[in-house]
């Protein structure tokens, strides 16, 4: 509780043109007025400048259009300076200029924390009230786990694994359209079917985002040790979420082109060509798909066992940096950016809220013409898989998981190709341990 005193000096900062500790676009009324204390600052009326670093790889347009524009209505008296990731020297390069960053957009928090960016915000959460069981339980659980029970950052729009399928080779084959619920072993049966030859034409029945499959696995496994980076690839419920998918390039003609796993050639002959049935990825590549492949989508498949859990979440954070000058404006963006009225304005434009209730989804791509009488609410599962926490070296991991698919792909089996591919893993973790 802020004392009388502490709260007028701290107001008469915040006039002064200082960003303080007394300010809430969250929670105006944040000081107990009830007990004679002076109010806050609206900090909205403050001048302030917030530098936000996006590691996604969009192009800044698309990220005004996403949420930099909507900042900059909520907060006309703010300025924002979004700067993209454009290869992996961005960051570093901001750093050594001397660039204050405030806010880091990211899914994984690798970036925030391999440049020692991250910072609990615990304090800012409990300052401003603000309610985290507002939001989805799975992403806020990512936080704990990364921050050690505190928070570094706030989720504000998630991803999941779905299943797009053309339903023209469907119709051309009179096979029945994937159907929600459907199992991995029923969806085997299904790309067996889907593989074939007519007419001179291969077809095949699945491709697959490999790599985000194994990352956003179902079964709550991790491939790396949080602490070490040590491999995990071996490990029971690990070893049967590769199996299960590497399984289905083992399908006479449904193999890896060329032994060659790249997203290219397994999304490409998806929409391009239009030579593959069914293709597991992330949700929204609508916008890629729409005018090129008479296209709809489906649940994520499920193990027996597991059924009604769909893959784990892919949140997006907003990583508040403790080099932040402005802490408590940059978490008035946090804050705005987890409401309803922002999660409303995402889902229209075709993103996954955030919030545990649902209820904004209604709307899901209500704005997006190209999606109208799809199947789209299936990129929702009714309940996410435990997640897993990624580590700095996931990269490493993703590559050599990769490379054993690919290993698998020519004839070695699944553990040599698994215990391979943890030796150099660990070696390459050991590597960057050592600098």
């Amino acid at each position: 509780m802020l004392n009388k005193k502490w709260a007028i000096a701290a107001c008469l900062l915040a006039a002064a043109g200082t960003i303080s500790a007394c300010g809430g676009g969250a929670n105006p009324k944040a000081g107990n007025d009830q007990a004679g204390e002076t109010p806050p600052v609206d900090l909205t009326k403050t001048p302030v400048h917030l530098v936000i670093h996006d590691t996604t790889g969009e192009k800044v347009e698309l990220l005004m259009d996403k949420y930099g524009n909507k900042l900059k209505e909520k907060f006309p008296n703010w300025t924002f300076e979004i700067v993209p990731k454009v290869d992996s020297k961005t960051l570093p390069n901001l750093i050594a200029g001397g660039t204050t960053i405030d806010i880091v957009v990211e899914s994984t928090g690798v970036s925030t924390m391999e440049y020692d960016l991250q910072g609990n915000i615990s304090d800012l959460i409990a300052k401003y009230k603000y309610d985290l069981n507002r939001l989805e339980p799975t992403a806020v659980e990512i936080q704990r786990k990364m921050a050690g029970g505190g928070i570094y950052g706030l989720p504000t729009w998630t991803r999941s694994m779905i299943l797009y399928y053309n339903k023209d080779l469907f119709d051309m084959f009179g096979v029945s359209y994937p159907k929600d619920g459907m199992t991995w072993d029923e969806l085997y049966d299904v790309t067996r079917k889907m593989t074939r030859t007519e007419g001179g034409q291969s077809y095949k029945g699945l491709t697959m985002a490999f790599e985000f499959g194994l990352m956003l696995n179902q079964l709550g496994a991790p491939s790396q040790d949080a602490k070490s980076g040590k491999a995990l690839f071996l490990d029971d419920a690990f070893k049967k979420a590769f199996e299960n998918q590497s399984r289905f390039y083992q399908i006479a003609g449904n193999g890896l082109p060329g032994d060659r796993f790249y997203l290219d050639n397994q999304q490409n002959p998806f929409y391009k060509n239009k030579t593959v049935a069914m293709f597991l990825t992330l949700s929204g590549a609508e916008k890629i798909y729409k005018d090129s492949v008479n296209w709809d989508v489906a649940e994520f498949p499920v193990f027996e066992d597991k059924k009604g859990i769909g893959s784990q979440s892919y949140p997006t954070y907003f990583f508040l940096s403790k080099a932040s000058k402005n802490r408590d404006a940059a978490f008035q963006v946090l804050s705005y950016l987890t409401s309803d009225e922002y999660q409303s304005f995402a889902s229209r434009s075709g993103i996954i809220t955030i919030l545990k209730d649902t209820s904004v989804m209604k709307q899901f791509a209500a704005d997006l013409p190209y999606v109208q009488g799809k199947r789209i609410q299936a990129t929702i599962p009714a309940k996410y898989a435990e997640p897993t926490l990624k580590t700095k070296y996931n990269a490493i991991a993703n590559k050599e998981l990769l490379a054993a698919l690919e290993a698998v792909a020519k004839g070695t089996d699944v553990n040599t190709a698994l215990r391979e591919a943890a030796e150099r893993n660990d070696k390459q973790v050991g590597a960057e341990q050592g600098k």
